[in-house]
């Protein structure tokens, strides 16, 4: 039996163990027989840790295989520094509050998000083509032009400092609130149906993982498959960004997590990461919320477990010669 199915045997039942646990963990206490308010809260921010898990680790798989580079992940692109530095100023300027914040800070993240994926394009547009390298390399710019921009806002933000310090560490109970909870179910669109087209997308993939001059000899329009893969992945980081601030690691990390179980084919190994991304945030945000007397942004558990996941990656890769 191939290693990828007999994965899915494991995975169906530790799925749902994973929902499990993060229902029944919390400050408020553990079990699933929990206050009907507190699970009110616990439901949805579950469902938020699988589709945000979900929506970046494909993204980062499809980015790789795009990119033909395996360090290639959603934040490379410079769309989360966009997407941060949009909802950072929705703080700063007051935007978050009521129900015109529950759109506003959403909609300005989106919208910085899709601008930083824009100038990412312009940048790195050769004539037709998307060389790989300019478009990571244009990523890094804009990637760190945010950053900066970032840092100005945090220099002149005033009691919004927290909330915004929230924002970059990552948090999936960021924003929950009565009004806000109808924007979970957008961006829970967004991010399904570009996973579901990048998870269509893993053969022609596995086409372009043969070559650019090849794939396009087999018919493959190289190019736009690209656009097409970094729009999706745009979209989806910007909708995670809105909702949960920045989360590394998650999409460098799971794809070659998948890789390791599935091999290089995409069709494989696109749906075997959206599983392995919805478990691995769910628990680290269980974790988030229960091994401290206070909780912790899960973007910092996520960053705990992938640095020495990656070291094992790197020293592993180094033993066999690569």
């Amino acid at each position: 039996m191939r290693r990828d199915i007999k994965a899915w045997y494991y995975l169906a039942p530790l799925s749902l163990l994973t929902i499990l646990l993060g229902l029944a963990s919390g400050p408020a206490g553990f079990g699933l027989l929990a206050d009907p308010q507190v699970m009110a809260i616990r439901l949805p921010r579950v469902l938020l840790g699988l589709l945000a898990g979900a929506g970046l680790a494909s993204s980062g798989a499809a980015l790789q295989a795009a990119l033909g580079n395996p360090l290639a992940e959603p934040y490379l692109l410079g769309v989360s520094g966009g997407a941060a530095f949009g909802a950072a100023l929705a703080l700063l300027l007051g935007l978050s509050a009521g129900l015109g914040g529950a759109v506003g800070l959403p909609l300005f993240s989106l919208a910085f998000g899709l601008l930083a994926l824009y100038v990412v394009y312009s940048l790195s547009k050769v004539g037709s083509r998307l060389p790989a390298e300019t478009v990571i390399l244009s990523g890094i710019i804009v990637n760190a032009f945010f950053s900066a921009l970032i840092m100005l806002l945090l220099a002149l933000a005033g009691r919004q400092l927290q909330e915004m310090i929230y924002l970059l560490m990552g948090n999936l109970g960021m924003i929950f609130g009565a009004q806000s909870l109808y924007l979970l179910w957008v961006c829970a669109a967004i991010i399904i149906l570009c996973t579901g087209y990048l998870w269509s997308q893993g053969r022609n993939l596995d086409l372009l993982s043969l070559g650019e001059q090849p794939a396009q000899s087999l018919g493959l329009k190289v190019e736009k498959l690209k656009l097409r893969i970094l729009l999706a992945s745009a979209l989806m980081v910007a909708a995670v960004v809105s909702l949960a601030g920045v989360i590394g690691f998650v999409g460098l990390v799971v794809p070659h997590l998948a890789r390791m179980i599935s091999g290089p084919k995409n069709s494989r190994l696109l749906p075997l990461s959206v599983v392995l991304g919805a478990n691995l945030l769910v628990l680290a945000d269980a974790l988030a919320r229960t091994i401290a007397p206070q909780e912790i942004p899960v973007g910092v558990i996520t960053s705990l477990l992938g640095v020495p996941f990656f070291i094992y990656l790197l020293r592993r890769k180094k033993r066999a010669g690569l």
